[in-house]
């Protein structure tokens, strides 16, 4: 039976402390009962005066599990101590709920001396903090990055195997700004998917990247042939955010899960057989960025239908990149490759079905037989073409309707199970810090 919320919370509390001295001044969350986050909401808030809001901040609350729930909430700009220092109060009518502020979140550096290099270990808050209680805050937590938390909970976690992990990851990692010769659209309706870039993802805490990487033959130069893209809309070149992989592996000790996912455009020929000069140069340029760093599957892989390595032993070995690889056909032939991992895709554009098919098929992963010790829940919705054509919402209003209830599932219906949760726009759900405490509730298993 799974436990109540309220154990998720105290042990999430416990891990977001682990790593640094437990003073009142260094506590990022702090709960007796029940719990509250912040997230970022993804859509734009339209104005009646035609302006609008970007990335407003959301004060979200459970307290599903307590005796008493608390007659407040509110929105601060440092650790609270009493509501005098609120920006912003609400009442709660609920026990559970979530409120969108008309507040954004604003352009800021990465705390603790994160925005371009290594900073500060353990999790580090950023400038949102939520508070809630009667005349006395009972509960707050920030909005943070966890940059160490693999290195900062290694002797509670170090023992599981990666497919006994859970690991927070993003679905189409690369789409968050265009860089294009005829664009730099910083947000749009149906081809970004992020709101930050690739180290800045790492540095949040995400550890599981979704690439879909494409060929364009009229580059002159062999590294700007390759690129990110959403489906066939190229979004940023490749080499550049290699590079910033191995930047972030150069100063932590993490481990990252890369994921070759698909191959929209260049690698394949009309009748489907891959063009092996153009797989070979992306292995080329993927093992001069990131060669020292990498697990070879070839020494770490475990039979079919097991768990995989043990994150000590990648660790031991420094080598904490593993690239999984869509073709297994390049994979045979190249036997470093991870194998391709099961990506739980439900393919609609139905919140419902989408959590319908996800509590089935994490339920029963991983398949005995499975290749790859890792599967993938893709936790967002896909327009249909006419979506798109007909300008029917759009990605940022989709992952809205599923970000939530993705935070909601993963401490209840996918607790026992989920493996690698992939999400759009994931600063507007809470499965990095889940994902921490998932973690750690494994490890004291063993």
């Amino acid at each position: 039976m799974a436990a109540p919320w309220y154990a998720v919370v105290i042990l999430a509390a416990t891990v977001l402390g682990a790593s640094i001295t437990p003073t009142e001044k260094q506590t990022v969350e702090k709960s007796t009962c029940g719990r509250v986050w912040i997230t970022v909401h993804s859509p734009e808030i339209k104005l009646t005066n035609g302006g609008q809001i970007l990335d407003a901040v959301e004060l979200n609350w459970d307290f599903n599990e307590c005796s008493n729930t608390p007659r407040q909430i509110g929105l601060f700009n440092k650790r609270p101590a009493t509501w005098g220092n609120a920006l912003v109060i609400y009442p709660i009518q609920s026990t559970e709920g979530h409120i969108v502020t008309r507040i954004p979140l604003g352009v800021g550096a990465l705390p603790a001396g994160w925005e371009t290099s290594a900073g500060a270990r353990g999790p580090n808050c950023l400038w949102p903090w939520a508070g809630a209680g009667d005349a006395d805050i009972q509960a707050y937590n920030c909005l943070k990055i966890q940059p160490t938390w693999m290195e900062d909970n290694a002797a509670k976690i170090n023992s599981l195997r990666i497919g006994e992990l859970v690991i927070p990851g993003t679905h189409n990692a690369g789409a968050w700004r265009f860089d294009t010769e005829i664009s730099t659209v910083t947000r749009d309706s149906f081809v970004l998917c992020q709101d930050r870039s690739i180290w800045a993802q790492l540095v949040h805490g995400i550890r599981y990247l979704d690439f879909r990487i494409a060929y364009y033959e009229f580059y002159p130069n062999k590294d700007e042939r390759y690129w990110l893209n959403h489906n066939l809309i190229r979004v940023r070149p490749l080499v550049p955010l290699l590079k910033e992989i191995r930047a972030f592996l150069d100063v932590t000790k993490e481990v990252v899960f890369l994921d070759a996912h698909h191959f929209p455009v260049g690698f394949y020929e009309p009748d489907g057989s891959p063009i092996r000069s153009v797989h070979a140069g992306l292995l080329e340029i993927v093992h001069r960025e990131l060669g020292p760093h990498l697990a070879h599957a070839d020494r770490f892989a475990t039979a079919p239908g097991t768990r995989g390595p043990t994150l000590q032993s990648l660790l031991d070995a420094d080598k904490r990149l593993l690239f999984s690889y869509v073709d297994n056909s390049v994979v045979s032939e190249n036997t470093w490759l991870w194998p391709i991992l099961p990506h739980l895709w439900a393919n609609t554009n139905n919140p419902s079905e989408l959590f319908q098919y996800l509590d089935e098929a994490i339920s029963m992963s991983p398949h005995p037989n499975a290749r790859s010790p890792l599967h993938s829940a893709m936790a967002q919705t896909t327009p249909t073409v006419f979506d798109i054509l007909l300008l029917r919402g759009s990605l940022r209003m989709n992952a809205d309707a599923v970000n939530r209830n993705v935070t909601a599932r993963l401490v209840t219906h996918w607790r026992q199970q989920a493996n690698i949760i992939s999400t759009d726009f994931f600063l507007a759900n809470d499965v990095i810090d889940l994902s921490i405490a998932l973690s750690t509730e494994r490890g004291a298993r063993l």
